[in-house]
């Protein structure tokens, strides 16, 4: 698969997990939203490195990619949904966040996918 095709992949997987986590906001279900919520914000910051030429090999260097992008874009709130995606993923695990915690984090967590997609030519 090209590039230019894992970044469509990447982008459309991450708006398809940003409707499952909808949907188990609605059910009730806060691990799995909570899980679905990370995947979807994981997801578009992979499109986005890709779309910009670069792959990201190790779970770590998402963050390192997200904390660069938060600079240079001087936008705070890439980094604080990030690591409120990053809580979530804990959260499936741990289940330590009630509904009414993910449901807010949801609403910051869609602001941003759509900002970072938005960054993708022909993505908007």
């Amino acid at each position: 698969m090209d590039a230019e095709a894992k970044v469509k992949k990447y982008a459309g997987q991450s708006r398809h997990y940003l409707l499952n986590a909808s949907k188990f906001i609605d059910a009730g279900d806060s691990e799995k939203a909570s899980e679905f919520l990370w995947g979807s914000l994981a997801e578009a910051v992979k499109a986005v490195v890709l779309s910009k030429g670069f792959q990201l090999k190790k779970h770590g260097e998402i963050w390192t990619y997200v904390e660069n992008l938060t600079k240079e874009l001087e936008d705070k709130g890439i980094y604080d949904a990030f690591r409120h995606a990053h809580d979530l993923h804990i959260n499936f695990y741990e289940s330590d966040i009630e509904l009414r915690g993910v449901r807010r984090m949801a609403e910051d967590i869609k602001v941003v996918q759509d900002k970072l997609l938005n960054l993708i030519p022909g993505e908007s």
